[in-house]
């Protein structure tokens, strides 16, 4: 299974070692309005499931990601 840290660092063409959980949507050039999109997508594909728009638009952040995720009962790594 790929881990989030794969996927966000994939989606935002990152080294999976700049992928903290402060990393965020202001701080990434990589990460704009096409790329969150594109990571949304990403993760909605590889851990099967369907993010609301409530959910899409609070990810502004890994950890955002992380507690979004959690609050689903998805397990990340």
């Amino acid at each position: 299974m790929t881990t989030l840290t794969a996927i966000i660092a994939e989606a935002l063409r990152l080294d999976e070692t700049k992928v903290t959980d402060d990393l965020a949507i202001h701080t990434v050039a990589t990460w704009n309005s096409l790329t969150h999109i594109e990571l949304v997508i990403m993760i909605e594909e590889q851990l099967q499931i369907q993010l609301t728009e409530d959910e899409i638009v609070a990810m502004r952040s890994v950890r955002d990601i992380r507690t979004v995720l959690g609050q689903r009962g998805v397990s990340v790594t």
